[in-house]
């Protein structure tokens, strides 16, 4: 739902049909439990979300509180320059797009020089224009956009990390070559990072 708009997304689904999202889970998230820090919590989640996702790279990137961000964990493939420990700029993520992160837990680019479809009518039938936020397939900005080839990124994904309603950080996957998941495969990360996310907060919590 989208205002007083229902959107309809389709995509080609996979053939085999067997993957049980909640069995692949569990384990992850056992093993994320077996560690005693944050940070090999985090390492952990990292290598875990590689495995399941098969992207190159994959960081767990923390923001801190005056919004700059820091890569705390990476699982990349091997010959790959580490990203681990880089700080960034809290303009690096704006404002408008962290709360989307917040609102939208897994955002996917399958490719970054796919074709992009015009929406069409541009606006809904109250005469706004459509609210797309929510949306799986929707494109993303231009800027974005350059700035992953520039990274030589040609599919991304991110699961959002939240601690009590606020975004505490992203598990941020790269690849250099396009890469396209299955909705069970994105499903299952997306839950992965729910829990995580749960694991996360008891940790810290019972260190505060």
């Amino acid at each position: 739902m989208s205002g007083p708009v229902i959107i309809l997304e389709f995509e080609p689904s996979a053939k085999d049909r067997s993957f049980d999202t909640g069995a692949y889970v569990r384990p992850m998230i056992n093993r994320v439990k077996s560690s005693d820090s944050v940070a090999g919590l985090c390492q952990t989640a990292a290598r875990q979300v590689r495995a399941l996702t098969g992207f190159d790279r994959v960081m767990v990137y923390k923001f801190h509180p005056d919004d700059s961000g820091e890569v705390i964990a990476e699982a990349c493939r091997a010959g790959m320059e580490p990203f681990l420990g880089l700080r960034y700029p809290a303009s690096d993520i704006p404002k408008q797009a962290r709360e989307l992160y917040r609102r939208s837990l897994l955002r996917i680019i399958s490719d970054v020089d796919d074709k992009v479809s015009p929406v069409i009518p541009t606006v809904n039938p109250n005469g706004e224009p459509l609210d797309l936020s929510m949306s799986c397939l929707r494109a993303v900005s231009p800027i974005h956009l350059e700035y992953l080839r520039n990274m030589g990124v040609r599919a991304s994904m991110s699961i959002s990390i939240l601690r009590r309603g606020k975004l505490w950080g992203l598990i941020s996957c790269h690849h250099d070559a396009p890469r396209t998941l299955t909705y069970d495969v994105r499903s299952a990360a997306e839950l992965f990072g729910q829990l995580f996310s749960f694991v996360l907060d008891q940790f810290e919590t019972e260190l505060a």
